[in-house]
């Protein structure tokens, strides 16, 4: 496994995976015509199981997170370092599509919600959201609110602190369970899945990313939605009825992740590679840029009558054509953005030391080492 505190090339592909993986899943879930073995049966369960890619970027975000906060030298230089990694590209973002949305006449939530749009509220705050990939990043935010809370209570309560953490990040699970994979990245940072039994079981984490989303995918049909699978909202025997199924998806994650992390199997090998690499590195504006460049090719080809000359084509045409404006943009967007704004800024935050490009795939300092 790559040492504790170095950059994990490994993790750093599963990024771009993942992002692919939530691409994919666009495509097939466009409403375009496409042929009749793939719109049905287990084929389309498979292609809709790939919008779980954002469930397995949360528990990259847990593997992150360690090493973040190990960094950091206080509780407020950590959360400018979260902030100026994930506010300017959706700023961006957010603004270019609704200058499109004005200049088009297309929806645009009520003013209040627009501008919750650009704090990314946490997930119970319902609104409109006006970049359809932004829902995850309130989760992202939740959760980094949480680990800074941890911090300042650590001194405070020494006894304690991590108990109530523990439980407010359970009871967070328990009602927003597409959160469930980031205890799972915090574990596999902190090397904890390093002892024998999970080492073991983790040899194989292309098998176990495929259970997981089988598993996932299930319970989301069975369930309603997993957005929504909470005993707060679902009828209790629905709720226990989906529970062991999402308990057993979420280990499967965990090793899938923990195989993933220490390079083992088919999938470590090819996540290591140039494409993956580069992937993982334009993955966080890919996610966010890919349904601008989606919608956009949709509505030209509608507008164009497109779908009608090409018929079961038009699904393959439009993933084609989606594609490379959206890493166009992601490239973009990463380099000027992710990189050289967000270094920027991070000149001008709390650490005058802190002008350095975001790490995305790097765990602690040392393995077990808390917050400093």
């Amino acid at each position: 496994m790559t040492k504790a505190g170095s950059f994990n090339p490994h993790v750093h592909g599963a990024r771009g995976l993942f992002a692919a993986m939530v691409f994919v899943f666009h495509v097939a879930n466009s409403g375009l015509p496409t042929f009749s073995p793939v719109a049905s049966g287990l084929p389309y369960q498979a292609a809709m199981s790939l919008q779980f890619g954002v469930e397995l970027f949360f528990g990259i975000s847990g593997f992150v997170i360690v090493g973040a906060i190990a960094r950091a030298p206080s509780v407020r230089a950590f959360l400018w370092d979260r902030a100026t990694r994930i506010y300017p590209v959706l700023w961006i973002s957010l603004v270019a599509i609704s200058i499109a949305a004005l200049a088009l006449d297309r929806w645009r939530p009520p003013p209040g919600e627009w501008i919750l749009n650009f704090v990314a509220p946490p997930p119970f705050i319902h609104i409109g959201q006006i970049n359809p990939a932004a829902w995850s990043l309130g989760y992202e935010l939740t959760f980094y609110a949480l680990v800074a809370l941890a911090w300042w209570l650590r001194p405070r309560l020494p006894g304690t602190w991590l108990w109530i953490a523990g439980v407010l990040g359970a009871v967070l699970i328990v009602l927003f369970p597409r959160a469930l994979l980031i205890p799972a990245g915090i574990l596999i940072a902190l090397g904890r899945g390093e002892s024998r039994p999970w080492r073991a079981l983790s040899a194989v984490p292309g098998c176990w990313l495929v259970l997981f989303l089988a598993l996932w995918r299930w319970s989301d049909v069975a369930s309603g939605s997993v957005q929504t699978a909470s005993p707060v909202v679902l009828p209790s025997a629905i709720w226990l009825g989906v529970l062991p199924a999402m308990l057993v998806a979420g280990v499967c994650g965990g090793l899938a992740l923990n195989g993933i992390a220490a390079g083992r199997g088919t999938i470590g090998r090819l996540l290591s590679t140039r494409v993956f690499q580069w992937l993982g590195s334009v993955s966080y504006s890919f996610y966010l840029w890919h349904p601008v460049a989606m919608a956009t090719v949709k509505a030209v080809m509608e507008k164009m009558d497109v779908p009608a000359a090409l018929g079961p084509w038009s699904q393959l045409a439009f993933g084609a054509l989606s594609l490379p404006p959206t890493l166009v943009a992601a490239h973009v967007s990463q380099r000027w953005l992710e990189v050289g704004l967000t270094r920027w800024l991070r000149r001008h935050g709390p650490r005058e030391d802190a002008g350095h490009a975001p790490v995305t795939a790097r765990a602690a300092d040392g393995a077990g080492n808390g917050p400093a």
